[in-house]
């Protein structure tokens, strides 16, 4: 029994009355990122997930494809980002979601450690899953991802069962792994209790070199091998993905040195098999679980130190790079060539694939693999931040003939205030233009149904803290603001009044040495800094100013011209023009038709608002 909420700890921290300007606030849009993380639940289903929004329809649509998703999956993904949006935000909103999950989540722990879905919700879906007669199973990539939100609990609670039940996840999961050619691999993804490794169990796997195929619905009455008749690489990016990555991160907290053992068998089964040109090309198709696999050995060469592996990750995560958009971060949900799932087109945003792409910018710039802070400032100011839905409202005005014609048909579906409940989510189907993808149709123009995804929801929250918590650093005495964001710190607040303005303010509270990172398309020496109202020298070291003696209730003022420019390229295979002040995008040409992006500039005014600074700080992520 859970008699506790431990997420309540997350928002307790200083709270204080300030004007900051009206520019990207990710604090803010993490407290937003709630709203959208606690209002997709089922509390009379145990407390199951709705996992896809279609704004098609009207009234849009809520509902959930199967019990995997519902349970399983993305349950943790959710409660990860939770824990991490509140840390950043101080919100209590809806705060006692989070402990019913929890709790629920707990009751579905099995005798072997692992969580195993309930059989007595939503039978509809079941049977829309060929299942007749529901059983319990869990699946790795739960697994997974349950080790990373336990590693979570456990630095913001001191409950020791967090580690216990982590200890337990790996411990199994390692028995259901078998040793080949020097990795780890996992046979089969869905696992029922009890079960053993069959002698002659091999990996799902086929060499990277070979062609992927589509994946297809299978209807079946057995979930043996897997509830989707996958691919074999599909299983295998899925395995080392959510194991790989979590078992890192629990080895970080934990410091259990199985952990470690089962995320470097992952990370080696995914440099044997997939990772393994030299120049960094891989051949998966799939643009967001490879990202997500790629991630998982990045986790594993950072957890042991191993400077090659390192060395491999950064060079595939410049060749993914180099086939998206880098200017604004558009990176689609499959890569260039696939067409998609029943024909749908590769050349729209998930925001999962973004999301993942700043993360391993992050990861390797924090290791010292090289200097990406560009491509993140580039990426979270425009197709990230287009991608979060802000308000409700833009619904009424989708037109009328980009709506189906035919009722929505689910198994289990919510009509119920669902835009109103979506503000704070991130799209899944984006357009360079419009949060929505229309389709092309013998009937005309139509929305597509998957308008959003909550994958991309979680993994985008989840991201934003990431790059909040890189916003500003401190090492040997130095404090380093690393992007031109809005921030508050235990160390200083920054007032960002990009691209309104260059301009941005530094209030220091304990900074007596601070470094300032200009964008790329700042010369450094050209900024002039005052503190108060007096000239200040700064020493430029690269990209960095570098200011000393400093005192508590500064004003550092850094001020530089913005350049504007125009921008024609095409963009998923289609051609636009950009408007670009420093790093953001002002205005895109065409616009967008059923959801524009680039609509709102922020004026750089300031606006009162409580800065929150965390209590808990520091967290291992």
């Amino acid at each position: 029994m859970l008699n506790h909420n431990p997420m309540s700890k997350c928002c307790e921290g200083e709270r204080y009355a300030a004007e900051a300007p009206d520019t990207l606030d990710l604090a803010d849009r993490m407290a937003l990122a709630i709203h959208a993380l606690t209002n997709v639940w089922a509390p009379d289903e145990r407390w199951a997930l709705g996992f896809r929004v279609d704004f098609s329809h009207r009234p849009p649509v809520l509902w959930t494809t199967q019990i995997a998703d519902a349970h399983l999956e993305m349950v943790p993904e959710f409660l990860e980002a939770l824990l991490l949006c509140r840390v950043a935000s101080g919100s209590t909103q809806n705060l006692d979601v989070d402990g019913e999950v929890l709790r629920t989540q707990l009751e579905f722990l099995g005798d072997d450690g692992l969580t195993y879905c309930p059989t007595d919700t939503w039978g509809k879906i079941w049977k829309a899953q060929g299942i007749d007669q529901p059983y319990p199973y869990a699946t790795d990539w739960s697994e997974g991802r349950r080790l990373s939100t336990l590693s979570m609990l456990a630095q913001v609670d001191d409950d020791p069962r967090w580690v216990e039940i982590g200890k337990r996840k790996v411990d199994r999961m390692l028995e259901l792994t078998r040793e080949k050619e020097g990795f780890r691999f996992l046979w089969k993804r869905i696992l029922r209790q009890g079960e053993t490794v069959p002698p002659g169990a091999d990996e799902p796997g086929l060499a990277a070199a070979e062609e992927a195929a589509p994946v297809k619905r299978r209807r079946s009455s057995s979930m043996d091998n897997a509830y989707l008749d996958c691919a074999p690489l599909i299983s295998m990016t899925l395995s080392i993905g959510g194991l790989g990555h979590g078992a890192a991160s629990f080895h970080r907290v934990a410091d259990y040195e199985p952990a470690l053992e089962l995320s470097g068998g992952m990370a080696r089964w995914a440099l044997s098999r997939m990772f393994n040109n030299a120049d960094g090309r891989y051949d998966f198709y799939n643009a967001t679980l490879g990202l997500f696999a790629l991630i998982a050995v990045c986790d594993y060469g950072c957890a042991a130190g191993d400077r090659e592996v390192l060395e491999r990750v950064d060079a595939c995560y410049r060749w993914a790079r180099a086939m998206g958009d880098p200017l604004i971060g558009y990176y689609t949900t499959g890569m260039p060539g696939w067409r998609g799932h029943g024909g749908v087109e590769p050349n729209v945003v998930e925001l999962c694939v973004v999301a993942d792409m700043v993360v391993l910018a992050l990861r390797l710039t924090r290791a010292g693999l090289g200097d990406y802070w560009d491509d993140v400032d580039r990426w979270v100011r425009n197709v990230y931040a287009e991608a979060q839905m802000l308000e409700a409202g833009f619904v009424d005005r989708i037109p009328e003939e980009y709506l189906s014609d035919k009722p929505s048909e689910r198994a289990h579906q919510d009509t119920l205030d669902v835009a109103e409940r979506s503000v704070g989510a991130f799209f899944g189907y984006m357009l360079a233009n419009d949060g929505l993808y229309v389709m092309k149709t013998d009937a005309g123009p139509k929305l597509y149904e998957r308008s959003i995804m909550h994958c991309c929801t979680a993994n985008g929250a989840r991201t934003l803290y990431y790059v909040w918590d890189s916003i500003i650093t401190r090492e040997a005495g130095e404090v380093r603001v690393n992007l031109l964001l809005n921030r508050a710190s235990e160390w200083l607040d920054v007032d960002s009044y990009l691209p309104a303005e260059g301009k941005v303010v530094l209030h220091i509270k304990a900074a007596e040495k601070v470094a300032v990172r200009m964008p790329e398309w700042c010369d450094p020496a050209g900024v002039q800094v005052s503190v108060g109202d007096e000239r200040h020298g700064a020493v430029v070291e690269g990209r960095f100013l570098k200011m000393a003696w400093l005192r508590p209730g500064d004003r550092v003022t850094l001020t530089f011209p913005v350049p504007e420019r125009i921008v024609h390229r095409a963009i998923g295979e289609a051609p636009f023009k950009l408007v670009l002040r420093g790093s953001n995008v002002v205005s895109i040409d065409p616009k967008g038709t059923a959801c524009p992006l680039y609509e709102s500039t922020p004026t750089g005014k300031l606006v009162p608002k409580t800065r929150f600074i965390p209590g808990v700080g520091g967290l291992t992520w």
